[in-house]
C-alpha cells in the first residue's frame, strides 16, 4: 500500500478501533451474557406477543391487533416489509453487526467522527468529539429505558446534517449520496419526534446558507443544492414508504390525526 495513503487513512482506522474498543468495554456485560431490562422492550414483548403468535401459524404477522387499547393496526407495533433491498443491510454495515447496546455507542460515534471530518476537523480531536457525544449521560439514560430507536435516531443526526454541509459546500456527488443514505437510515429507526428535530436543525442551517448565498449572487448553487437535497430527501423518504405511508394512514384515524367521530360531526 502507498505509504502516503496509510498516513492519509490511519487517523480514520484508529478512531474506529477506539470507537470498537471503548464500545466493547464499557458494554462488557452484553458479551458476558447479561440483557438490559429495559421498560419500553419489555412493554413491547407484551403487545407484540400475539402478533408473533399469530405469525408462527400463519406464517406472516397480521395487519390488526385487538390487544392494545381497543385495537389498533398492527403495523404500528409489528411488521416485515418485504422489502428487495431493506435499509437495514447499511445500519448493518455501520454497526458492523454488534450487540445492542454496543452498537448504539459505536454507531453514535462512527457517525459524528463523519460529521466533524466534513468540518476538517482534526481526526485526534474528531475523536474526543465523538465520544463525548455517544456517551452524554442522556443517551445512557434513554438506552436504560429501552428508547432504542431515539437512540440510533440521534446516532444518526450529526452525519445526516453533515451529508448537507457537504452539498452546500459543493460536492454534490458525495453529498447528494451521503444525504440519500443518511436521510434512509435515520427514517428507518421509525422515531418521528427526532427526525423532526433533526429536519428543524436542517431547516435553520439551509435558510442560512441560502440567505449568504443570495447576498453573495450565488444563485445557481442555490438552485442547484436545494435540488440535489430535494431529490437526495426524497429518495430517503421512498425507501421507507411501506412505514412511511401505513403511519400516516393510520394517523388520520388517531386522536392527533382526527377521529370518526370529529369527521361526521363537522
Amino acid at each position: 500500500m502507498n505509504k502516503g495513503l496509510f498516513r492519509k487513512f490511519l487517523p480514520h482506522l484508529i478512531a474506529v478501533v477506539v470507537f470498537l474498543l471503548i464500545a466493547i468495554i464499557y458494554c462488557r456485560p452484553a458479551l458476558q451474557g447479561s440483557v438490559l431490562s429495559q421498560s419500553d422492550v419489555t412493554q413491547w414483548k407484551g403487545m407484540s406477543k400475539g402478533l408473533f403468535d399469530y405469525k408462527a401459524t400463519h406464517g406472516h404477522f397480521p395487519l390488526w391487533s385487538n390487544t392494545m387499547f381497543s385495537g389498533m393496526p398492527a403495523y404500528q407495533i409489528a411488521m416485515e416489509a418485504d422489502n428487495p433491498v431493506s435499509p437495514g443491510i447499511f445500519h448493518t454495515i455501520l454497526t458492523l453487526g454488534l450487540p445492542k447496546p454496543i452498537s448504539f455507542f459505536f454507531l453514535a460515534c462512527i457517525c459524528f467522527y463523519i460529521f466533524s471530518q466534513i468540518l476538517k476537523v482534526n481526526p485526534y480531536i474528531g475523536i474526543i468529539g465523538s465520544v463525548a457525544y455517544a456517551y452524554v449521560t442522556y443517551n445512557i439514560g434513554i438506552i436504560e429505558a429501552g428508547h432504542d430507536t431515539k437512540m440510533q435516531s440521534i446516532a444518526y443526526m450529526p452525519a445526516f446534517i453533515g451529508s448537507l454541509i457537504l452539498v452546500y459546500n459543493r460536492n454534490y456527488l458525495w453529498g447528494g449520496a451521503l444525504t440519500a443514505l443518511f436521510t434512509c437510515l435515520l427514517i428507518s429507526m421509525n422515531h418521528m419526534q427526532i427526525t423532526y428535530y433533526t429536519l428543524i436543525i436542517a431547516g435553520f442551517m439551509t435558510i442560512a446558507y441560502a440567505i449568504n448565498w443570495i447576498r453573495s449572487g450565488q444563485v445557481k448553487h442555490l438552485a442547484v443544492s436545494l435540488g440535489i437535497v430535494l431529490v437526495a430527501g426524497a429518495l430517503g423518504v421512498l425507501a421507507n414508504a411501506v412505514t412511511i405511508f401505513t403511519t400516516l394512514e393510520a394517523s388520520k384515524t388517531t386522536i392527533r390525526g382526527g377521529t370518526e367521530i370529529a369527521d361526521k360531526n363537522s
